[in-house]
């Protein structure tokens, strides 16, 4: 095997040699002839079409002297893998201005105080004196403006110069100059990517330069507005993503004609509209959320859901200033929004425009003032309704608890708390008893009114809270953990003061307001002793929902799951026989237009709040009220995993005979009679026992998968 091995070497180290040789002699003068071009080295990376997603940094800009920007950026993905292969049309804007002030637009409102302002260098005349500053460049637009070093480096020389039309500024190279680099390209498997970069820079001195002008950081609006979810900020084809990119092109000076609609889409006439990102902020927000099918679910007029306090924003608080009346009029442009002396006709009277020329911190009520420390409605969610204690007595049929409102230190005098009785039964004020046993509340809407209420000596109140009036016994019977929370309303004068509520022989606030108050829920065991956490497996947090709503949710503030669902509970359904449990509510809320699906999940619930899992599926786990039989004599109960699951599957989404007849063989209880539009079986037709399987099969993973993006058009 040695000698066949070194011979079949030899031989063909023999040929190789009689080769060299060879080609040795095809130069007459002996050489080898010419040599060949050095081949071109291969791209660096991978094509952005391999790319799963796309990052992209500015690291230098320059400006010609006849006011052409060139940029140099590199593009990498997830992993820091260079990315080559973007081309012109991939290019979805630029945009490019300057740190300025409102002088150099005529747009100041306090004389000598010109606010910093953002100054666009691409302007477009929108006609009949309106500019704003969104003639951004488009990569589309140009076939040789980008140069891909295939190496993930790239530089880009627009082909479009400064242009601020006829406003009375220009390029500056000792301001603070800043462009924003949208890139939009398919990646691996025809997927979108979209990356938004900005870079901001001092050209006489080519150093960088931190963001100006910052007020809302862009996390702020992501809470709502979340990446990657239904609702997710991505305007103008979807490739401005961020509120950042926003702010080049809608800047303060922005305005256009807008056409005014009737009910049925006809135009009625015209209105100068603020094209700011201000202006559409606030418009957009505050009517959305008195529209009809309106999506926002904050009132703009709470400043602070979008101009959050933060250490990272040093003008956090600029909104407070009082410096801009354009601002004010985003909201306040109606009758209902302005005092009536200030109206005429169909807008605010001109003398009446320079809004903080009286609305200041040395005048009339300014933003922070108006909005919130001189506000009824701000000032009563600042106060506190606090249980001390409760006790069960020996007989079990009645229950005392204590409570106090307090507004900072001070205790709420009960004077002070609004008595009238509610319009459907009842009374406006009222604390609301309940108890939890596993994983649900026991009984339905329990309030104790006002008419149970009594004025204690310390300034404490105490409510005695009897059964028969109220399921005491039922609750305490049960072994339940008893909860108190409270729907309780102050009477304020206006501007935030407090004042003994006054009721006029109509039965109306004789010129007060009785805003809700924070209800919080307090829980103690039947010894009395209090209990800090909830019984409840919570699905989704608190937090998630004060995301976008803060503390205003529907009729009442809360900071706790529990104060919406110790009374949308699973015993729920309202008088017509409608189903009320709090996860048929909510995910009916959210199934609005294309901000929230109900199938996007983990928006609210977390990384497993929407696991079937933590579902209890044993004998002793509670049903869910899906409606009442047609007499109305008993509850329709569903078992508690399927309840789950149909709360979002109604028919005729989602839910068929064979879905039903499926759920039936998993365990799960849900049919009524063989008809599908009836979810439910009477409660004295429920078994005692009850085991679903449904998470079985239905495991988180599957779910997510199961839900992604469904119906959306993604």
């Amino acid at each position: 095997m040695m000698m066949m091995k070194q011979t079949a070497l030899w031989r063909a180290m023999a040929f190789a040699g009689i080769g060299a040789f060879a080609l040795a002699g095809c130069g007459s003068d002996g050489s080898d002839g010419s040599d060949g071009e050095d081949g071109k080295p291969g791209p660096v990376g991978i094509a952005i079409g391999q790319a799963s997603s796309v990052q992209a940094t500015v690291n230098s800009a320059s400006v010609s002297e006849d006011g052409f920007l060139t940029l140099n950026f590199s593009l990498v993905n997830a992993n820091g893998v260079a990315v080559y292969g973007l081309t012109n049309a991939d290019i979805g804007a630029v945009s490019f201005g300057r740190l300025g002030n409102e002088d150099e637009v005529g747009t100041t409102d306090v004389e000598g105080e010109p606010r910093d302002i953002w100054l666009s260098y691409f302007n477009k005349d929108k006609g009949d004196g309106h500019f704003t500053g969104s003639s951004y460049f488009k990569g589309s637009n140009c076939e040789d403006c980008l140069t891909d070093n295939q190496d993930g480096t790239y530089s880009l020389t627009l082909n479009m110069a400064i242009d601020t039309l006829e406003y009375d500024y220009g390029y500056q190279a000792d301001a603070t100059n800043g462009l924003y680099l949208g890139v939009k390209a398919t990646g691996a498997e025809g997927a979108t990517l979209v990356e938004n970069s900005f870079y901001y820079w001092q050209p006489a001195s080519d150093t960088a330069q931190p963001r100006p002008k910052e007020l809302i950081a862009d996390t702020t609006c992501q809470s709502c507005h979340r990446p990657g979810h239904d609702g997710a900020l991505a305007k103008h084809g979807g490739k401005h993503v961020t509120l950042e990119s926003c702010t080049f092109c809608h800047a303060d000076y922005n305005s256009y004609n807008k056409d005014i609609k009737d009910g049925d889409g006809n135009v009625t006439g015209t209105m100068v509209f603020d094209g700011s990102i201000k202006g559409m902020a606030h418009d957009i927000h505050s009517h959305s959320f008195f529209a009809d099918d309106g999506i926002f679910p904050q009132n703009a007029s709470n400043c602070q859901t979008c101009h959050q306090a933060d250490e990272a924003l040093p003008l956090a608080d600029h909104w407070k200033a009082d410096k801009d009346s354009a601002t004010c009029l985003n909201c306040h442009n109606s009758v209902y929004g302005v005092p009536s002396w200030h109206w005429g006709g169909e807008a605010v009277k001109p003398e009446y425009t320079n809004c903080v020329s009286c609305h200041n911190a040395n005048g009339a009520r300014g933003a922070e003032a108006g909005h919130y420390t001189q506000n009824d409605t701000a000032r009563s969610a600042t106060l506190k309704v606090v249980f001390d204690d409760m006790t069960v007595a020996a007989d079990g049929l009645s229950i005392t608890t204590t409570f106090k409102i307090l507004d900072g230190e001070d205790l709420v005098p009960l004077t002070q708390v609004d008595p009238r009785p509610y319009k459907y039964g009842g009374f406006n004020s009222a604390i609301v008893l309940n108890g939890v046993l596993g994983d649900d509340f026991l009984v339905n809407y329990q309030k104790v009114g006002f008419d149970n209420f009594v004025q204690l000596g310390d300034g404490r109140i105490e409510a005695v809270i009897n059964d028969g009036a109220f399921k005491v016994k039922e609750l305490v019977d049960a072994g339940a953990t008893l909860t108190l929370s409270s729907q309780l309303h102050v009477c304020f004068e206006g501007k935030g003061v407090r004042a003994d509520c006054v009721v006029d022989g109509d039965g109306n606030l004789d010129g007060q307001e009785a805003p809700y108050l924070v209800s919080d829920t307090f829980y103690f065991q039947q010894d009395g002793t209090a209990v800090a956490d909830t019984p409840r497996v919570q699905h989704a947090e608190m937090s998630a929902c004060q995301d976008c709503h803060t503390t205003d949710i529907k009729h009442r503030f809360t900071n706790d799951m529990d104060g919406c669902a110790t009374c949308h509970n699973g015993t729920r359904t309202t008088s017509s026989g409608v189903t009320s449990n709090l996860a048929k509510v909510v995910h009916s809320k959210h199934y609005i237009g294309d901000f929230f699906k109900k199938t996007d999940c983990a928006t609210c619930h977390g990384e497993n709040g929407y696991s079937l899992s933590i579902i209890a599926n044993t004998a002793d786990a509670q049903p869910v009220a899906f409606g009442k039989t047609a007499d109305g004599s008993e509850q329709l109960l569903v078992s508690p995993q399927t309840a789950a699951c149909v709360s979002c599957h109604m028919p005729p989404y989602g839910l068929n005979a064979s879905t039903v007849a499926h759920i039936d063989g998993m365990g799960g209880i849900i049919d009524h009679d063989g008809d599908i539009n009836t979810i439910g079986v009477p409660a004295s037709q429920y078994p005692a026992q009850v085991n679903e399987s449904c998470a079985t099969c239905h495991s988180d993973s599957q779910l997510l998968e199961a839900h992604a993006n469904w119906g959306t058009g993604h």
